[in-house]
């Protein structure tokens, strides 16, 4: 199942000599703005114009192209703004798969030093240590004329999928001080250079939470085949990967692409034998091809045979836990519907809880969300639903909520319900019957007076 379910403190110290000149050989390590590093950026002391990005006249952008295993290749970052004489800059690298890891190595030069994440702090080589590129002297220039920074980086050995890029600039004022200064942060996620050797295969899509043939517009399915990617490589799209200002999933991950019925798919997930992806919106009921798209939109595209599947109105599918246990949780609350033999830490649900199940393909909704897009309010579908529990048919005062899972994919649903007070001990079917199709049979989940 696949569901799309450190603050550092810092205490700024009275005014010191090397404070006074504005860091003009470079910040502390971490302050390029990097969730995973606590999210601090330049502006925790540069503080005169507000948070990074206040000031919408500069800018900082990093130049960077897509990599080749272990070859070098020139990063750059630019900082602008009309009013600045004096650049500064830090920057990361991240694999977008796990930003807590370090990406490659970068070499110093006559303007940057690279510091590592260290005890005691050092400078490059870091050996493995998370690294941190910075001004070496902030250089001078005339008023407004920017300043790029140039550094060398070298991509880990071997292709270890998406890598993202944090930096922070600041465009300051030269007056020796921590007052006048602008900052900026941006990020940039590069991907290798697309050379799957390799034409992938389908061997067969299913609903991605029943695992049956039943499908829909807009519903999370599993593709399995083969050779979607390197070997043992897997690739979850993360937060780096959303694309526009929806937020919206990638129709590109990891070189590969799908098509359904001739439209691109946002996808969540690559491995060798698996892509997790939603269907596009369409209306188009009926047979509708697949096929998934090695090196997408390059002279070196491979294209799998085209594989079929059936769309239709409404496929309602439970997530579960085990293939049985219903993926679902009390409401309002992180904490599990589950025997604890099955998630541990979980427990039944009592008679009268209120508890959400997850799932997909439940149909329309209103309001509508486009496929790969998230889910930003509560979108009730627009048929009509029956939940059974146990043979127990839920009154349809108890059905509180049928519909999308708000801050999500919008292929992702739940159903919030109120357990009836009838329901007996043990795991209980449940079944959703949903645009006149019923979900799989062997869900269940725990419940116990």
């Amino acid at each position: 199942m696949r569901l799309n379910v450190p603050t550092a403190l810092f205490s700024l110290l009275a005014m010191t000599p090397i404070a006074m000149f504005a860091f003009s050989t470079g910040p502390p390590i971490k302050r390029t703005g990097a969730p995973i590093d606590g999210g601090a950026n330049c502006s925790v002391c540069h503080q005169t114009f507000g948070a990074a990005n206040s000031d919408p006249r500069g800018s900082v952008a990093i130049n960077a192209a897509s990599y080749t295993a272990g070859v070098t290749q020139t990063i750059s970052v630019k900082v602008m703004h009309p009013d600045a004489l004096r650049w500064g800059f830090q920057i990361t690298a991240r694999l977008v798969s796990d930003p807590s890891v370090q990406a490659g190595t970068f070499a110093v030069n006559g303007v940057v030093r690279v510091r590592c994440d260290a005890v005691p702090a050092h400078d490059a080589p870091c050996n493995g240590a998370l690294e941190f590129p910075e001004h070496l002297s902030a250089p001078i220039t005339d008023a407004g004329a920017g300043f790029t920074f140039t550094v060398e980086w070298t991509p880990p050995a071997t292709n270890q999928g998406d890598v993202v890029f944090y930096a922070a600039g600041n465009a300051a004022n030269n007056d020796k001080n921590l007052t006048g200064d602008r900052v900026y942060t941006t990020r940039r996620v590069i991907s290798p250079a697309c050379a799957l050797a390799t034409k992938p295969s389908i061997k067969a899509a299913v609903n991605a939470a029943s695992f049956t043939n039943s499908m829909a517009s807009n519903a999370l399915i599993s593709i399995f085949g083969a050779n979607f990617t390197i070997a043992g490589a897997k690739r979850i799209a993360g937060d780096d990967d959303l694309v526009s200002n929806n937020k919206a999933f990638p129709k590109q991950l990891a070189c590969i692409a799908v098509e359904v019925d001739g439209k691109r798919a946002p996808i969540s997930y690559i491995q060798g034998d698996q892509i997790n992806i939603q269907v596009p919106t369409t209306a188009n009921l009926g047979t509708v091809s697949v096929r998934v798209i090695a090196n997408p939109d390059t002279p070196g595209a491979l294209m799998s045979d085209a594989s079929t599947i059936p769309l239709i109105a409404a496929s309602p599918g439970f997530f579960t836990f085990d293939g049985k246990s219903v993926a679902a949780q009390f409401a309002g609350t992180p904490d599990l519907v589950a025997d604890p033999s099955v998630v541990q830490s979980a427990r039944a649900a009592k008679p009268g809880e209120i508890i959400t199940l997850y799932g997909t393909g439940f149909g329309a909704t209103n309001p509508a969300v486009q496929a790969g897009d998230l889910a930003t309010v509560v979108s009730p579908v627009t048929g009509a639903s029956t939940l059974t529990i146990g043979g127990t048919t839920v009154a349809a005062a108890d059905l509180l909520y049928v519909g999308l899972t708000p801050g999500s994919i919008s292929g992702l649903y739940q159903v919030n319900v109120r357990l009836p007070l009838t329901l007996a001990d043990g795991n209980l079917p449940v079944v959703l019957l949903a645009g006149g199709v019923k979900s799989q049979d062997t869900a269940t989940i725990p419940v116990k007076k």
